[in-house]
């Protein structure tokens, strides 16, 4: 049999170099882009970089220029997710160091002139996802599911279901027409953290499973995620 460590390694160096872009649209209006790139870690884990960036006429509404970095090891989890959010007046910093007995958040806020900042501690659970890993470690599953995972997200640790609920042709994208599975997420957690709308996935139906696009759908409409640009692994 093959050792774990060397299946997590593989997986991992099947994804580094990748970058994928997408257009983000509000009521088919673009306001900005995402993106994500896949860097080498060390001892089988991966870095995955994402941003978010307002476009300059948004950015005079309402500026966003948002970063994330998960550490995360195929198969085992995340290790450390970090994330520096600027939105409107809106900022914060977060670092969690993720553990099996132990998730340590230190967070600072921007408050007036100045900065607050606190620690917490919360309990640990193995094989527990970010909100970023969450999504690549979906890509590295088999079958069509569902799957369910604990994701961990700042103060608790709560089941994410992953669903394939249809199929569709997307005619034109970066990679040529293809062929998605539409996947739906869904947080299995209620009270205050319960999800209200609804995000679905469409991810490449091969064994790739790129994300060509997200959808979020709340009261006010949908957001859009369209993917514009894409670069394969090394």
């Amino acid at each position: 049999m093959t050792p774990l460590f060397l299946i997590t390694a593989a997986l991992a160096d099947s994804l580094v170099g990748e970058v994928i872009r997408w257009d983000i649209q509000f009521a088919g209006v673009t306001g900005g882009q995402a993106w994500c790139e896949v860097l080498p870690g060390e001892n089988g884990a991966i870095h995955i970089e994402a941003y978010a960036r307002s476009a300059g006429w948004y950015s005079r509404i309402y500026p966003i220029d948002d970063f994330v970095r998960s550490t995360w090891t195929p198969g085992q989890g995340s290790s450390r997710y970090e994330t520096r959010f600027r939105e409107g007046r809106f900022v914060q910093d977060q670092d969690m160091r993720i553990a099996a007995d132990e998730i340590a958040v230190a967070r600072r806020q921007k408050d007036g002139d100045g900065w607050r900042a606190w620690d917490r501690t919360y309990p640990g659970v193995a094989g527990v996802e970010d909100p970023v890993s969450a999504i690549y470690a979906m890509r590295t599953l088999s079958g069509d599911g569902p799957w369910t995972y604990p994701v961990f997200s700042g103060k608790e640790a709560w089941p994410l279901q992953l669903e394939v609920i249809g199929q569709e042709h997307i005619e034109e994208t970066p990679l040529g027409p293809v062929d998605v599975q539409i996947i739906s997420l869904r947080t299995l957690h209620t009270g205050d953290w319960e999800q209200e709308g609804r995000f679905l996935m469409y991810v490449t139906d091969d064994a790739r499973r790129i994300p060509v696009r997200f959808v979020v759908k709340t009261n006010f409409g949908s957001i859009r995620a369209n993917i514009i640009a894409y670069r394969p692994p090394d």
